[in-house]
């Protein structure tokens, strides 16, 4: 429990704020969103460097039909990578709804703790 100090207003004794019992939740939420975001913005830079790739490759076809070839395979390829990513962020997106389960239940209990008098043992 925490330690006891004096309130200013009335003298009544209140247990210490640990700040760390709240930080320490909404810390771990805010270090799983970041983690997303860094996983999508690593999905948009291989596939911008894709897209440049294709512009370099469309630009060498002799023909129509080779550019048709390059373009076709492109989207094939975009396509199974998009598929790939969707599957990754709706298993981000579970870790991070479970999470915000566990930083309420956790600072549920941190408020609790705060909000308990302290009694005396006689």
């Amino acid at each position: 429990m925490g330690t006891m100090k004096k309130d200013l207003i009335g003298g009544l004794p209140m247990p210490g704020l640990d700040m760390a019992m709240f930080l320490r939740p909404q810390v771990r939420m805010a270090e799983a969103l970041l983690k997303q975001n860094v996983e999508v913005l690593d999905f948009l830079k291989v596939r911008f460097e894709r897209d440049r790739a294709l512009m370099g490759e469309l630009a060498k076809a002799a023909d129509p039909q080779e550019a048709m070839a390059i373009w076709s395979g492109f989207w094939q390829g975009a396509l199974g990578d998009y598929a790939s990513e969707t599957n990754k962020l709706a298993a981000a997106v579970t870790e991070i709804a479970e999470q915000a389960v566990r930083t309420a239940t956790e600072e549920g209990a941190a408020l609790t703790k705060v909000m308990t008098p302290v009694t005396k043992a006689d």
